[in-house]
């Protein structure tokens, strides 16, 4: 790539983030904590409709807070920014209310640690949907993971007859000392049959090396792995996406 495609993409990069920013430091004035990052991934097996593969880099901004009363993630991906034919964007949206820090539910002393109301918006550019999801968040404690958390949703793709169901999982598992302090995270979508979409599962595991995690020299940024393996990618029978991808994570 020319120096000038270079110049190209890393002001539009930064364009972005500049915008992206200032909207946080608006939204996120009453937020209690807060965390940001850029990534960065790289892989060589995407798929595409018509089961074409192809190479790709994803920008990804990524926003997590949480306020009084529950809290609120967002992200921000930029499929192929260095190209001027090729580049796509994808966004999900993410406030939860939790119903123990409203009074409404109060914990067991083990295993479940709170029950969130859930929306989600998804923001695609095409061939996938916009989609809007509803439900409930369960996060559970004692259970061997630094975070684990299920959410049952219901699930209405836009355009689409009908509706469906999404089942979800995140997790966090940190392990080792403070000269390897690694991390295994992710998440697992499976979502129903909807009209003319086939049901699909979605899976982004994680394992990375967490410099930011060093009690000498912290640096704030995350290297290593993801792994995505997507079945009926977009509810497209038989499209199926199993990249391995190098990952930059840098927070601020």
């Amino acid at each position: 790539m020319s120096s000038s495609r270079y110049l190209t993409y890393f002001d539009m990069l930064k364009n972005i983030i500049t915008l992206l920013t200032l909207f946080l430091s608006i939204t996120t004035q009453a937020a209690n904590w807060s965390q940001t990052n850029v990534q960065v991934l790289h892989g060589d097996s995407y798929k595409k409709p018509g089961d074409i593969a192809y190479s790709a880099t994803v920008v990804t901004f990524e926003h997590l807070s949480q306020w009084d009363y529950g809290t609120n993630f967002f992200f921000f991906d930029i499929t192929s920014p260095d190209t001027e034919s090729s580049t796509s964007y994808y966004g999900e949206f993410s406030p939860a209310i939790s119903l123990s820090k409203m009074g409404s539910f109060t914990p067991p002393e083990s295993l479940l640690k709170d029950v969130l109301l859930q929306l989600n918006f998804e923001i695609p550019q095409g061939p996938a949907r916009r989609v809007n999801l509803a439900g409930v968040t369960l996060e559970w404690k004692d259970v061997g993971f630094d975070y684990l958390a299920t959410q049952f949703l219901y699930r209405d793709a836009m355009g689409i007859d009908g509706h469906t169901g999404q089942l979800t999982v995140a997790w966090l598992k940190r392990a080792g000392g403070d000269w390897l302090p690694l991390e295994f995270s992710g998440f697992l979508d499976w979502a129903g049959v909807e009209g003319t979409l086939k049901d699909n599962v979605h899976i982004q595991a994680n394992f990375l090396y967490d410099l930011s995690r060093k009690t000498a020299q912290k640096v704030p940024l995350k290297v290593g792995l993801e792994y995505k393996y997507w079945s009926n990618k977009y509810g497209i029978d038989g499209l199926t996406e199993n990249v391995p991808q190098a990952k930059v994570l840098w927070i601020f």
